[in-house]
């Protein structure tokens, strides 16, 4: 008899105290699931509280994507670099998170605590969706699989970053749903560039020049060229010269012209005023240094307002 009270009693105990113990979600918080990603954060105002619950769930998408990438080669079969490995890891901190909300909060003193649910499957859509944008677009360009034009592959460039955008995303979202990545279409287009390379022609009187402007169109993806070029750039390069209370002023201006085989695409000019105490020829070569560095300070397409 004594037995059995015993055990009703721990029974009863045990009814009492456990959905106490539930209820107290800032000491356990739920579980993830297949559906939410849960978050818990402090701080002195709500606001604050769920700036730092929604840094506790980008923690642990952190590590799912560092633990999926460790796997994603076994699981899926394509392989990324190293580079592209330490690329996703470094950005994961500046993921932008949607779909969450607040589920609980509570104030105790100064102290307020939040709790927040990621919503996977929503945040999967949208991921998803974003990535299908981009490869709409990106599609019709790549199944060509040749570079007709300067213009076309300067499109290619320009698409990129949301191809890399892309890429790094559908990894993020084989970690958080399971969603097997697609193409790489950074990866293609970067083969597809490397594949049908760019050539520019510089042809002008100026060998500092000349090697600054070659050093702009390297930055670009241009290679050098000499003969049957997709580009081909000149310049005029004239000084006028003056004295100005004493000193020698150079007025150095260059105009440029730059060809797609063998159509004028776009003009450019650039000039410095230059004085020196010593000699026009000195003024020269500063005005030729100004407008030199000019062009390395602030890149090629601003300088020249080339259409690249």
């Amino acid at each position: 008899m004594r037995v059995i009270s015993a055990i009703f009693l721990i029974g009863f105990i045990l009814l009492k105290v456990t959905p106490v113990q539930a209820s107290q979600w800032w000491l356990n918080p739920p579980e993830d699931n297949t559906q939410f990603i849960y978050g818990i954060g402090q701080g002195s105002t709500l606001a604050e509280a769920q700036q730092n619950a929604l840094a506790d769930i980008s923690g642990k998408l952190s590590t799912n994507i560092s633990t999926s990438l460790d796997r994603i080669t076994q699981d899926t079969g394509i392989n990324y670099s190293d580079l592209v490995h330490r690329q996703i890891r470094s950005e994961v901190k500046d993921t932008e998170l949607s779909q969450f909300q607040l589920v609980n909060s509570r104030v105790e003193g100064t102290k307020t605590t939040a709790l927040l649910q990621l919503d996977r499957i929503k945040l999967t859509l949208i991921w998803q969706n974003q990535i299908n944008e981009t490869t709409s677009k990106l599609d019709p360009i790549l199944q060509a699989k040749t570079i007709p034009d300067v213009q076309h592959w300067l499109e290619l460039k320009r698409y990129l970053p949301a191809a890399e955008k892309s890429r790094n995303l559908s990894v993020k979202l084989f970690a958080l749903n399971g969603v097997k990545p697609g193409r790489d279409l950074h990866f293609e287009i970067q083969q597809l560039l490397l594949k049908h390379p760019m050539r520019v022609a510089i042809k002008g009187p100026i060998p500092m020049l000349n090697r600054a402007l070659q050093q702009q169109f390297g930055k670009i993806g241009f290679v050098n060229c000499n003969s049957n070029c997709n580009l081909t750039i000149t310049y005029q390069y004239s000084t006028e010269h003056d004295l100005m209370f004493g000193e020698y002023l150079s007025n150095t201006k260059v105009i440029y012209e730059l060809y797609e085989q063998q159509n004028l695409i776009s003009v450019a000019e650039k000039d410095a005023q230059i004085t020196s105490i010593s000699s026009h020829k000195s003024a020269d070569e500063g005005g030729i240094a100004a407008i030199v560095n000019d062009l390395q300070k602030r890149g090629l397409i601003t300088v020249l307002g080339l259409r690249i």
